[in-house]
């Protein structure tokens, strides 16, 4: 330090930079050593080129950047994360396996709210229902329980049916007789071929064959009445021509969950009984009660009958459900002076329940909608806005976001997303965290 002391003072400078550059340690990033000998000429930054953000580079450019380890930059483990790129692989997503993160796409929503309305959650009444036999009998078998969730075409349970018996037996007579038919037909057609037998015998063998197709046929259709699948009534298993089943099966009409159970074995069960409701719970619906003041809002053009609308229940404090306007009333009630409106509201994860009490808001805004995505996707370094694009899976790129109205947990973006966009929602902060943790750590080379 004396011998520094002695020079005079550009050199001192000079002499100084080149100590740190020689003690401080090796960051393990090219060009590193470069950027020190640059500065050594003068005070630190003096002549630093500034970096463009990330944010400010258009998504293009960023995939076709290449880092020091000669491969595409958003793909580097160690270099992605300087140009706001990260990596978040499937099971990331998957509540199953446990994720903590959850996207969703960009799309038009209406933000301003209304009153809050009273409602009830109610089944997809064209997605549900109540399940008998199609012929008297008895219960022999029971194949579901309530909560099963099953197929279309599944079989729930087993009924003994006398109706059902002499309906198979008759197939078989039928198609003995039809095959009678075809053999004899076809034994006049060569017959009257070789001029042996009159064409009036071959005339009658084609009657009789007609006359047997016509039979089977009818009987085809009593046991498709009764819920036979077509192929096992066209095509019976080779068991099945000489000692048919003697169950007759009843049938989901299409996949759903089994919600209600008025059913025992032995039972003697009849067409129309309600042993069974079936329910698709995909989507519900919810029945709100709308005044008048409202019913003008939903008339307004370009809203008619199809407006949006969120739904609250008191089961999940704070979240609300997306639904739409699909259908209002064409009458009022005289004692009420209200109308009825159903909204249909997506229920995939199976959290809302038929009966159940519910709040819903009619949402106006611009026709068709702004861009909005959650609150939550919406993140802020540095006094700028940005959320995490999926710009090629498994990666996600930070993206700068010019905002606008905000309301019910949904904000609108009016510069920096386009419909379609998926962005990263519940869990985004982990994202950013992991970005700006591993620029911090970046060393000397930043």
């Amino acid at each position: 330090m004396r011998y520094l002391s002695t020079l005079p003072r550009a050199r001192r400078w000079a002499a100084a930079v080149a100590v740190i550059g020689l003690l401080a340690p090796a960051c393990g990033r090219t060009g590193g050593a470069s950027q020190i000998s640059q500065k050594a000429g003068g005070p630190p930054n003096a002549d630093a080129a500034v970096k463009p953000s990330d944010l400010d580079q258009p998504v293009e450019a960023l995939l076709a950047a290449v880092c020091e380890h000669n491969v595409p930059q958003y793909t580097c483990a160690e270099c992605r994360y300087q140009i706001g790129v990260v990596k978040a692989a499937d099971e990331l997503f998957d509540p199953a396996r446990g994720g903590a993160l959850r996207t969703v796409t960009v799309g038009p929503r209406a933000l301003a709210g209304g009153e809050w309305l009273n409602g009830e959650v109610r089944l997809n009444e064209a997605r549900a229902v109540h399940i008998g036999p199609r012929a008297p009998g008895v219960v022999r078998a029971i194949r579901v329980d309530v909560g099963a969730t099953v197929a279309a075409g599944q079989v729930l349970f087993e009924v003994e049916s006398t109706e059902f018996l002499q309906a198979r037996a008759d197939l078989v007579k039928a198609t003995a007789q039809e095959t009678l038919a075809e053999a004899a037909a076809a034994r006049e057609r060569e017959l009257y071929g070789k001029h042996i037998s009159p064409r009036k015998d071959l005339e009658q063998a084609e009657a009789a064959l007609q006359e047997a197709q016509a039979e089977r046929s009818a009987v085809a259709g009593r046991l498709l009445a009764l819920g036979v699948p077509a192929v096992q009534v066209d095509h019976p298993a080779p068991g099945q021509r000489k000692a048919p089943p003697s169950l007759m099966p009843v049938r989901a009409p299409f996949a759903g969950t089994v919600l209600e159970r008025s059913l025992s074995l032995g039972a003697l069960v009849q067409p129309g009984d309600r042993l069974l409701l079936l329910a698709d719970t995909s989507s519900v619906w919810v029945i709100a009660t709308l005044s008048e003041r409202e019913l003008a809002a939903l008339s307004a053009p370009g809203r008619r009958g199809d407006g949006a609308a969120e739904v609250a229940v008191s089961a999940y404090p704070g979240r609300t459900f997306p639904g739409r306007v699909a259908l209002v009333n064409g009458r009022l009630d005289e004692t009420t002076r209200t109308a009825s409106a159903r909204v249909v509201v997506d229920n995939s994860e199976n959290l809302l329940r038929a009966g159940m009490f519910a709040r819903v808001r009619l949402l106006a805004g611009d026709a068709g909608g702004a861009l909005v995505i959650p609150e939550e996707a919406v993140l802020e370094d540095e006094g700028r806005s940005f959320a995490f694009v999926k710009i090629r899976p498994p990666y996600f790129v930070r993206r700068p976001l010019t905002l606008g109205r905000a309301a019910g947990g949904w904000v609108e973006v009016t510069r920096g997303l386009s419909a379609g966009d998926v962005v990263v929602a519940k869990g985004a902060f982990l994202l950013k965290s992991d970005v700006l943790r591993s620029k911090m750590g970046a060393g000397c080379a930043d």
